[in-house]
């Protein structure tokens, strides 16, 4: 891939119209130490942080990543993770993780993934979490590692030039 070299001079912000295809316009990063602990099965659960962007152009895309620790307990059962675009559910993973036995194993919530909104509105993407079978799911969870004011679970948005 060839590196473009952009001139501008001009004071503010760089015009989007002059960005290369694929260059970041903006990033928003949101953050939370909100703890998550649900025992419902096949319920989806909302979890912390969400995060807004303004696309500054109808032909960008969005790079969406989360990132969070977690822990999940019981016997034979896994967790589910899943973004959402407003209220529309745009990727799901299955399984996050999968525990065989009751001791309280780690789960990693992680997911990347580019949409492409196709808007110049105000978007929120937000995250769910749910438990398979039996047992209990935590998001974010920090317990008894005493770094508990540490703990954060990350949303990154990067605008993409389109």
């Amino acid at each position: 891939m060839a590196l473009t070299k952009l001139n501008y001079t001009g004071q503010g912000v760089l015009p989007t119209t002059s960005m290369p295809t694929d260059s970041v316009i903006q990033v928003i990063q949101a953050t939370s130490v909100d703890v998550t602990s649900f025992q419902t099965t096949a319920t989806w659960v909302d979890v912390t942080p969400t995060a807004t962007i303004t696309p500054t152009s109808s032909s960008s895309k969005i790079l969406v990543k989360h990132t969070a620790g977690g822990m999940i307990s019981g016997t034979g059962i896994s967790g589910s993770l899943q973004l959402l675009r407003g209220s529309t559910v745009i990727c799901t993973r299955g399984r996050v993780g999968y525990i065989g036995s009751t001791v309280w194993s780690p789960i990693p919530f992680s997911m990347e993934y580019l949409d492409s909104p196709n808007t110049t509105s105000a978007i929120t993407y937000k995250f769910q979490i749910r438990i398979n079978s039996t047992g209990e799911i935590r998001h974010n969870d920090t317990t008894g590692s005493g770094v508990t004011a540490l703990a954060s679970s990350i949303v990154i948005l990067q605008e993409i030039a389109g």
